[in-house]
């Protein structure tokens, strides 16, 4: 049977948009006590306006581990544990490799291998003074299905494939369930942000050339409230049941 999530205490990371924010309003909706952490500060106050109960916003940069630090020093003051981690934190470039330039590998890396290496080092003794939880990273199709023009995208969400692996075996013991959701393409992201309308125009028909739109089911993508559902339902199943990587996709 499904479990509830009334009462815990949910720190989400890119909770100001997309994905993120779509999870943390079901989780504030049930009942959780949520945590939002996002750059910026504006965006934290409005997706924080549109949620139930009290939301606790704290302007983050999980790239950096002093900001992180800082964050989780407040949640724990605050709370005094952590019971869900969700990492939806992303960002992307479309560059050539020749083109990619050292602001675009430290923005990537940085929020999306970084981010979660940051983030779940300061939360794993907060789910230990919990008695256990869940942290669930967000990957993407990326890492089955190679996109040009994407690679440093690429090789950050392999990262975090490789880096949530490891962090499953090191905290089983401690009752931490450690999941990977590799998700497909999603309607109303925030993602399209990282990307310039000239970018997407070059980048459009080397993506259809390859075929990739159509293999990823670009087509016909998800909404971020029906990701927000299917991840709400991994962070309620009972805590014996494993859900290591979960694969969610446009069907066909």
């Amino acid at each position: 049977m499904a479990g509830t999530v009334q009462g815990k205490v949910a720190v989400v990371s890119g909770g100001s948009t997309g994905v993120g924010r779509a999870a943390a309003e079901l989780l504030a909706q049930n009942g959780a006590q949520v945590v939002l952490l996002a750059r910026r500060a504006d965006r934290l106050e409005a997706a924080a306006l549109g949620m139930a109960g009290t939301v606790l916003t704290i302007p983050t940069d999980v790239s950096s581990g002093d900001s992180v630090r800082a964050a989780f020093a407040e949640v724990e003051k605050r709370f005094g544990r952590v019971d869900i981690l969700l990492n939806c934190a992303g960002v992307a470039r479309i560059r050539a490799i020749e083109e990619t330039g050292d602001e675009d590998i430290h923005a990537c890396v940085g929020t999306n291998l970084l981010g979660p290496i940051h983030t779940v080092r300061s939360a794993v003794p907060l789910l230990r003074a919990a008695g256990g939880g869940d942290i669930l990273n967000i990957s993407s199709e990326i890492t089955l299905d190679h996109m040009p023009l994407m690679s440093m995208y690429a090789a950050s969400k392999h990262g975090l494939n490789g880096f949530t692996a490891a962090m499953r075996r090191e905290l089983r013991a401690d009752g931490i369930r450690v999941g990977l959701v590799i998700l497909g393409s999603i309607a109303d992201s925030a993602f399209v942000e990282n990307f310039s309308d000239e970018d997407r125009r070059r980048a459009h028909p080397v993506w259809e050339a390859d075929g990739y739109l159509t293999r990823v089911g670009a087509a016909k993508p998800l909404s971020s409230a029906t990701v927000a559902g299917l991840l709400y339902g991994l962070l309620t199943n009972p805590p014996e049941v494993g859900q290591d990587v979960v694969h969610i996709r446009p069907a066909g």
